[in-house]
């Protein structure tokens, strides 16, 4: 099988009395709407519907080639968390504050999955450490959260200039294996020695597969044909439902 050959991500060796994690992606997994659309409309309802159909356009040959197989869907959601700041260039902070604050609050946190968060709820009151990783800009990630009560995120991050938003990302895209990289980066700065072998992943796309493969109990949550494929042959738990 093509997924079983890639390098897996090996967590550091840690120590006995270590904690139980549990990492968690966002889109698709916890909350069902994407947080580019969620960007769309409130840019397209604040004066910049223009843009923000000139974005939408962009991808569509994208698509089209997705289609036919020619190119990665992970490409495609790279290239458009990369050129997702764009639609908020040259925002001060007050404007993105209102943005992020509206795609979260009104549009991202309405749609969450039940069944998964109430996974999330018990590894909150099993006392393990909740982490967030996902591809969505780090000031929404962050927003999401502190809402849940996580003990940190990974997003990905924007960039600022002069106090406003220049329409590029400061650091990567947090997908794929740079998802996973960033989730050891900061389960490190977080000091916290964690079990991976008794830890809990839980994503929904097969680009989420050396996330998942961190932790020792991978759980694929409405997953994708890739990665269902993937978590049947190696027995993980598959999770469909509300």
């Amino acid at each position: 099988m093509v997924f079983s050959e890639r390098r897996k991500v090996i967590p550091p060796v840690v120590l006995s009395n270590s904690m139980i994690a549990a990492l968690f992606d966002i889109e698709g997994t916890l909350f069902t709407n994407p947080m580019g659309w969620g960007f769309l409309k409130y840019t397209s309802a604040h004066g910049r519907g223009i843009r923000a159909a000139a974005y939408f356009a962009s991808f569509l040959p994208q698509y089209g080639l997705a289609k036919l197989n020619l190119i990665s869907r992970e490409a495609i959601n790279s290239t458009a968390i990369a050129r997702m700041p764009w639609l908020i260039q040259g925002y001060d902070q007050t404007q993105a504050e209102k943005l992020f604050d509206w795609v979260v609050d009104d549009f991202i946190l309405p749609s969450g999955r039940k069944q998964v968060l109430e996974r999330w709820e018990h590894h909150l009151r099993s006392g393990h450490l909740l982490v967030i990783a996902s591809g969505g800009l780090a000031p929404c990630v962050q927003r999401i959260g502190a809402k849940l009560r996580a003990a940190g995120t990974a997003g990905s991050e924007v960039r600022v200039k002069d106090g406003r938003y220049t329409g590029r990302l400061e650091s990567p895209v947090v997908i794929g294996r740079e998802k996973a990289d960033r989730t050891l980066q900061l389960v490190s700065r977080l000091g916290v020695e964690v079990d991976w072998a008794e830890s809990f992943a839980y994503a929904d796309s097969i680009h989420d597969l050396p996330f998942l493969e961190l932790a020792g109990h991978p759980v694929a949550v409405h997953p994708d044909a890739g990665l269902k494929q993937v978590a049947r042959g190696r027995g993980w738990e598959i999770l469909d439902g509300g």
